[in-house]
């Protein structure tokens, strides 16, 4: 299967020999500062062209966002949508994002994937998958090509819900949103309980906001282990790196949760192997396109 998806997109690779690993962290002149509130499409306009300065308070800081960033989850907000009509709009949408991003990660972000075939063997289960979230636009659509065939889940937060059209289809994308409320949680975890059941794949972005382009691990926000915990699940990640001319992404795993030992001990263990498995990863890049800077307080 692997053969089959990587022969016409040239996008996969099993091999990891073509990438550099010098570091080329040299200052460049006319760098510019962006705002951290400075809006979706304004900070992504400006993340076009020469290298820029990007200042930041702490790893909280979210620095893209949209204007309607403090929406909320309707208490009666539905996860579930039976019916064949929204299941053929669902298809549509899915695979209209799936070819999307093909194109969007190989010609406009050069990227290749290596790794890809780790996930082979998985292709009829659930797992989860988790990525370091340095992409505005590529996130959405990268565990659509890692899953391949199979049909991903992303998990976001309600805040997506409010960017310009793509927070109208992210359900029928499949996209799943985060409960809110006690109430919220409980029919939640019944509709990703469906999902594992279903073989669904499930990805999560564990440092919460994006930072375009950043080259390092940020901290990840608690409970982001406790889904592949509960339902006992392997674990993937998938590392976005960056070099001069071009991304690549490495996928490694299968990681599994220790199930003789406690909860709480099982998730702590899975985070620290994510991390460092992501952090070493992330010394693959060799270029900085962006100079973030921590503002003192």
């Amino acid at each position: 299967m692997a053969d089959e998806l990587t022969k016409p997109k040239k996008l996969f690779s099993s091999t990891e020999g073509n990438v550099q690993a010098q570091k080329s962290l040299s200052e460049v002149n006319g760098s510019i500062a962006v705002p951290h509130n400075a809006g979706f499409w304004r900070t992504l306009k400006a993340y076009m062209g020469q290298k820029k300065i990007q200042y930041y308070t702490d790893y909280n800081t979210d620095l893209v966002t949209n204007a309607n960033q403090e929406v909320r989850l309707p208490q009666d907000y539905v996860w579930n949508h039976p019916g064949h009509w929204y299941a053929l709009k669902s298809v549509v949408v899915y695979r209209t994002m799936f070819e999307f991003g093909q194109l969007y990660w190989k010609l406009g972000l050069h990227a290749h994937i290596v790794g890809y075939e780790k996930l082979a063997a998985f292709r009829h289960q659930s797992y989860f998958m988790y990525g370091n979230h340095t992409q505005p636009v590529g996130d959405p659509f990268m565990p659509l090509l890692l899953a391949g065939w199979q049909r991903v889940s992303t998990l976001a937060v309600a805040a997506n819900l409010g960017v310009p059209f793509f927070g109208r289809i992210l359900q029928l994308g499949g996209g799943v949103i985060l409960p809110e409320t006690i109430p919220q949680t409980r029919r939640f975890m019944t509709y990703l309980k469906n999902l594992v059941q279903a073989g669904r794949p499930i990805a999560i972005y564990p440092e919460t906001h994006v930072w375009p382009y950043y080259t390092k691990i940020r901290p990840f926000v608690s409970g982001a282990f406790h889904y592949p915990v509960t339902f006992q699940l392997p674990i993937f990640t998938f590392t976005t790196t960056y070099q001069k001319h071009g991304i690549t992404v490495f996928v490694d795993g299968p990681f599994y949760p220790d199930q003789s030992q406690p909860a709480r001990t099982q998730r702590q263990a899975m985070a620290k192997v994510v991390q460092n498995t992501m952090q070493q990863r992330a010394k693959a890049s060799t270029y900085s396109h962006i100079d973030y800077r921590r503002r003192q307080a």
